[in-house]
């Protein structure tokens, strides 16, 4: 394995409200983080991405069908089952298996487009290293980058849905998870630091089945700015 070379989920811990994104409840007065502003979640677009390819990593005909129609359906799947669900509690005509049925599928879509957000914006072809902030706390947690990598490379090599480092704001501490359906896998009241999309649509066209090289390349373009940026903004 190669390794480091260069390369709000839950934005408040006291609710008030009962939010639409993904069936989680929020406070109607908690500051965004700046990661988030653009995300879809919140402004019903697809959040834009800085590249097209990864040259040496993933390429565009990798990228783009995994940005338009994976992260955009689930968005779009999201947004749609809110708003039937939202129809359907303004009539006060409840159909309970129905409702149930939604329920999940928002939260599943929902969960899916946030992490993809954090996908996609966890990655760059610039030279990239751990800042401070996340450095601090990952050697702190997993006593160095490269301890942190490798357990976060088990997890990945385990996993068939995805693998997050995330920060829970009860604990303090960071965590390696394994989600394998979007409805679960990260604490509540965690916020997704990095994500690594194991979905085999994530990598198949240029890696066919083999996860190893896909796994192995991605800490090389790993874009510890975002990171940084995205444990910062958990902490506050």
């Amino acid at each position: 394995m190669t390794l480091i070379s260069k390369r709000k989920f839950i934005t408040g811990a006291a609710v008030a409200t009962v939010g639409s994104v993904a069936g989680v409840v929020t406070n109607s007065h908690a500051q965004v983080g700046q990661m988030d502003r653009e995300s879809g979640l919140r402004t019903g677009k697809m959040k834009p991405i800085q590249y097209t390819e990864l040259a040496g990593f993933l390429s565009a005909e990798q990228i783009a069908p995994h940005y338009n129609n994976h992260y955009g359906g689930a968005l779009r799947g999201h947004l749609a089952i809110d708003a039937q669900i939202e129809q359907m509690s303004k009539s006060r005509t409840i159909d309970a298996n129905a409702h149930a049925t939604m329920q999940r599928g928002r939260t599943q879509r929902g969960n899916s487009a946030l992490l993809h957000e954090v996908f996609f914006d966890g990655m760059t072809s610039a030279d990239s290293s751990p800042r401070a902030n996340i450095r601090r706390s990952i050697e702190m947690r997993f006593g160095s980058i490269d301890n942190w990598q490798r357990e976060f490379a088990a997890a990945a090599a385990s996993a068939t849905g995805w693998a997050v480092l995330a920060y829970n704001r009860i604990s303090e501490k960071l965590y390696n998870v394994v989600s394998d359906a979007h409805a679960d896998g990260v604490y509540w009241q965690s916020v997704p630091i990095i994500a690594l999309d194991m979905y085999e649509h994530s990598y198949y066209i240029d890696y066919q089945n083999n996860k190893a090289p896909y796994i192995e390349k991605y800490f090389d373009y790993l874009n510890w700015q975002a990171a940084d940026n995205r444990f910062v903004e958990a902490r506050k």
